[in-house]
């Protein structure tokens, strides 16, 4: 395989956990296959399948607005297997625990700075991408 100019050469690691769905999952799971990226984390959801919307209405003096979601696609990686229901199984199992959520601390992302070469606190990690909730 020839080598593209300007390609990236860097060590790549995809962050991934219970809620990766769709297109994450997808890219996580060809860089994974493709040997171009370590995926550290939790199991990711298996939510991959392609669906689309059919907007609806009925009745004429009071209208209800609904829809209808059918799937039409499954996503084939390379590998022949499904995502679906299934997800992507990381390189590295990694959780924060729940002292660690509690306390803000990150020691997922600060493990994925370690292996890039970057050192990073788990509670400086916490910090870059604060969790927020609903309110």
């Amino acid at each position: 395989m020839s080598k593209k100019v300007g390609a990236f050469e860097g060590k790549l690691i995809v962050l991934v956990d219970s809620e990766s769905a769709s297109a994450a999952e997808i890219l996580a799971r060809v860089m994974q296959l493709e040997k171009r990226a370590t995926v550290i984390g939790d199991q990711t959801s298996g939510s991959v399948m392609e669906s689309r919307q059919y907007p609806r209405a009925l009745g004429t003096d009071s209208v209800v607005f609904c829809g209808t979601s059918i799937t039409e696609a499954d996503v084939i990686m390379s590998d022949g297997k499904s995502l679906e229901h299934v997800g992507v199984t990381p390189d590295e199992l990694l959780l924060p625990t729940g002292e660690d959520l509690a306390a803000k601390r990150d020691p997922v992302l600060a493990h994925a700075a370690g292996l890039v070469g970057v050192k990073v606190e788990p509670e400086k990690a916490g910090a870059l991408f604060p969790i927020e909730r609903p309110h």
